[in-house]
């Protein structure tokens, strides 16, 4: 890990985030309470070479704002998810600045920023060793009890279910979200014919998001091998591999679905438009002015506001004044 140090960045002062953002962080559903420190590493810093384009996956815009930020606001609309204290975002270096940027000009919260490593693994490593050693540095932010991880190209998880998968994490150690498989798996045989296929029944895909006791995932990690960080993309397996704790697995709504193809990026663009139709429907109380209002809501959210000053810091100076 010596190779893979980060960068930290965080907002000094949130005191002037937008108040635009307060129409759409008001939803019903936040009045589930947990007695326990809960925080969010999401990982973002994939190339998207699947998407065959320059701009990695996380950056790209759905009716001109980063999908990224669709993700991170639904972390840290605190009407939903209140008892969520922290958001770990973890980039490529090189998408330090473009992050920071973002944060700034839609008004996000409660974020740290940290640079990635060269694989997934060894990005939310980075992520959960910023947590794990906090309490060295002023960061304003505690070792959590709980910890989420998260795709940040899955912008559409819901509070239903980031309640019931930090819950189960709680109580079992580790928990994930599944879906049923859509397809049937087959192996194939080093001709290239079909060698066997698996019961599908008896299958789930591994979605996200996924909760650990901080210290079981934390322990699972720095245990891991070098393979293990090479080529390893399953978090659950780690509990398991080296820490025995088998995860709880919660059945998934179809919303979990990750934005990984180009043909991808317009559904997921379709479902924002719907929302905010939806949401401007209920703001306006008039169904044919659904669309204007929808417009307007989304040139608000656009504008930039600014969030104090940022200060860079060399890992492991991570320390930020207040």
């Amino acid at each position: 890990m010596e190779g893979d140090r980060k960068q930290c960045l965080r907002p000094t002062d949130t005191a002037d985030c937008a108040p635009a953002l307060s129409a759409l962080n008001n939803e019903a559903g936040g009045d589930r309470k947990l007695s326990f420190p809960v925080a969010v590493v999401l990982p973002a810093g994939g190339s998207g070479e699947r998407m065959g384009i320059l701009t990695p996956k996380q950056f790209c815009c759905l009716l001109e704002r980063p999908l990224i930020s669709y993700t991170v606001q639904a972390f840290e609309r605190l009407n939903r998810v209140p008892w969520i204290k922290d958001i770990i975002v973890v980039v490529s270096k090189e998408n330090l600045e473009l992050m920071k940027s973002i944060i700034l000009k839609y008004g996000h919260r409660r974020i740290i920023v940290v640079e990635g490593g060269l694989t997934r693994h060894r990005s939310i490593f980075n992520g959960l060793q910023i947590l794990a050693e906090s309490q060295s540095c002023d960061l304003q932010l505690s070792k959590p009890e709980v910890v989420l991880i998260h795709d940040a190209v899955r912008p559409f998880v819901e509070e239903d279910i980031l309640f019931k998968v930090t819950s189960a994490a709680k109580e079992h150690g580790a928990a994930g979200a599944v879906r049923p498989l859509v397809s049937t798996v087959i192996a194939t045989s080093s001709e290239g014919c079909i060698d066997h296929s698996l019961e599908r029944a008896k299958y789930r895909a591994s979605e996200m998001p996924q909760g650990f006791l901080f210290d079981v995932i934390y322990q699972a990690y720095q245990q891991c091998s070098d393979n293990d960080f090479e080529y390893g993309t399953e978090c659950l397996h780690l509990a398991l591999k080296y820490c025995s704790t088998s995860a709880k697995l919660i059945e998934g709504s179809p919303d979990l679905w990750k934005v990984t193809y180009k043909r991808d990026l317009y559904a997921a663009e379709s479902i924002i438009k719907e929302n905010l139709s939806e949401q401007a429907c209920v703001i306006s109380g008039v169904q044919e002015d659904a669309v204007h209002v929808g417009h307007l809501l989304l040139e608000t959210l656009k504008t930039q506001i600014k969030v104090g000053d940022w200060e860079i810091l060399k890992w492991p100076t991570v320390c930020v004044k207040a």
